[in-house]
């Protein structure tokens, strides 16, 4: 007879874990990092975290570089797994793990496209960098082999989703730009550049990949592969900026992309994109190092004086914290409208095994905003 449904998910205030279970969880508190697999056995025990059959593991703690990113993260994961196994043995039939598209090397530089699970990783004497996600696969496969439980990697794009007091994504931080633009009744300029803007970027939103890991969870022909989860959508932002502009009665500017001036931004990244591996199977030469250009910077654009004075208004009218503006994840932002190369990934291998869910990217943006404004993060 097939055990009940019952979850455990990490990371379940942030972004990714908060959409699995939104309502009917119970919260336990756990260092996954200081903890050993014995004492996070012997709390959850002790908290009558018994007989899981499913774990959603969505916790993450950035570092200041990947060598550090592998050790943090793999060690979470590690003790993470170790105590749920040996306190849920007998129960655990799967753990689900979230990770990104950044298995595909896209922090690099531009990709074969479409992005699918075949492609395989980007070695490190190539990159010259490790990347944790390969470093948590291999935990898995090691852990779990001969077990009776399995695991599944689930492989979102940019994410598109709230959660309060979890700001790790950009759809804030174009928030935060979009309401200040309106205090100072200025143009809503999409920070990139006109390459990627005419282009195509895939987004996950949270809820779809929730759904999704809920569903590939339960499929037993998933056990031990990798899905990519992107929205389905066919996603250009040349479609997208005008409709968030209009959603915040903003005007998106004629000749965008003509001028520079001091908030520009341009950076050729040093280490060769994945493209470059694929270069003499597809008959090309010389595929050179990407660039991120920014015409305008979010990073620079909110050191501005104007632009912090406009937000103290704002946050002493709403009755906002203060803080809030540095919590944007301007940098970030400025790397992810500022590549210069398409992201595209395939959802063939989901297609194939029955799952047919999808999400229009704008509707994603707009639940997105609307959820942020209910929840009194940010002022409608």
């Amino acid at each position: 007879m097939e055990r009940p449904f019952q979850a455990i998910v990490t990371g379940a205030t942030g972004i990714n874990g908060v959409a699995i279970f939104p309502e009917r969880v119970r919260h336990h508190s756990i260092d996954l990092i200081q903890s050993s697999p014995e004492q996070i056995a012997e709390k959850l025990h002790k908290n009558g975290v018994t007989n899981i059959t499913y774990a959603f593991y969505a916790a993450y703690k950035e570092e200041s570089n990947e060598v550090d990113m592998c050790k943090t993260n793999g060690t979470m994961l590690k003790n993470f797994v170790l105590g749920l196994e040996k306190s849920n043995s007998r129960s655990l039939r799967r753990v689900v793990l979230t990770t990104g598209l950044k298995y595909y090397g896209l922090q690099f530089g531009a990709s074969r496209l479409p992005l699918e699970e075949s492609d395989g990783r980007i070695p490190e004497d190539f990159s010259g960098h490790p990347n944790f996600y390969y470093t948590q696969e291999d935990i898995l496969k090691e852990i779990s082999a001969n077990k009776q439980w399995d695991y599944v990697i689930v492989m979102p794009s940019t994410i598109c989703g709230a959660s309060q007091g979890s700001f790790m994504n950009h759809i804030f931080t174009i928030y935060l730009y979009a309401i200040i633009c309106k205090e100072l009744n200025e143009p809503f300029y999409f920070p990139g550049n006109e390459k990627l803007y005419m282009g195509f970027d895939d987004i996950s939103y949270s809820v779809l990949i929730a759904d999704f890991e809920v569903w590939v969870s339960q499929k037993r022909e998933a056990s031990k592969e990798l899905y990519n989860i992107v929205n389905g959508d066919v996603h250009s932002w040349s479609k997208t900026w005008p409709k968030i502009a209009d959603y915040f009665n903003l005007k998106v500017p004629k000749n965008q992309f003509n001028n520079w001036s001091s908030l520009s931004d341009k950076m050729n990244l040093s280490t060769p994109p994945p493209l470059k591996l694929h270069q003499e199977k597809l008959g090309l030469r010389d595929v050179s190092n990407s660039e991120i250009i920014n015409h305008m910077s979010l990073s620079k654009w909110v050191q501005q004086d104007k632009v912090k004075k406009a937000w103290k208004q704002i946050a002493e009218r709403k009755n906002l914290e203060p803080s809030l503006l540095d919590a944007g994840t301007w940098k970030f932002t400025d790397f992810t409208l500022g590549k210069t190369y398409n992201v595209v990934a395939s959802m063939a291998k989901a297609r194939k095994l029955g799952y047919h869910g999808y999400y229009d990217n704008f509707q994603a943006f707009k639940e997105t905003f609307d959820t942020l404004k209910r929840g009194k993060v940010i002022p409608s």
